[in-house]
């Protein structure tokens, strides 16, 4: 079983290995699924996780954007629960992405937006990054996306 790195807090869990759909209810209330904006200039990789995404029902992909202000506008217009972004996306950077949605989420009262980094760009410095930004989580693409949904399905299980 693969462990899964918070960040955040630096520890790593294998809890987000052992949940399936079956075992979260969508963003903690039956018929509310997690709000997910997602984040990623590869029209092709966007496709397949809004595909993918869209195979559970605890998941709703309620906007996509390719880009950073296309991103920031999105967030201006629509609620979210869960931000999935990349960091290099042109134009801009998900890091932009990530310092905007935390600005706004400070001061919000709709509770904590989970910001998850899915990059190509594993690198301490870029991790050091978005964890400063206000990321919760930071994959690689090539290694962990396979942790993507496990993670999402632990965050709708702790919405309230």
């Amino acid at each position: 079983m693969h462990s899964s790195l918070h960040p955040a807090s630096g520890t790593t869990t294998d809890t987000a290995q052992r949940l399936t759909a079956s075992d979260v209810r969508p963003n903690g209330a039956p018929g509310k699924p997690l709000r997910i904006l997602l984040v990623e200039d590869s029209p092709l990789l966007r496709s397949r996780l809004e595909s993918m995404l869209s195979q559970y029902s605890a998941f709703k992909v309620t906007g996509l954007a390719a880009a950073e202000a296309e991103a920031v506008e999105k967030l201006d217009s629509t609620p979210y629960d869960a931000i999935v972004v990349d960091v290099e996306l042109r134009p801009g950077s998900g890091i932009g992405v990530i310092r905007e949605a935390r600005a706004r989420n400070r001061d919000s009262a709709s509770g904590h937006v989970w910001i998850l980094v899915l990059t190509n760009y594993d690198l301490p410095t870029v991790r050091e990054r978005c964890i400063s930004a206000g990321a919760d989580y930071f994959l690689d693409k090539m290694r962990e996306i396979d942790q993507l949904m496990p993670i999402l399905l632990q965050i709708a299980g702790r919405k309230p």
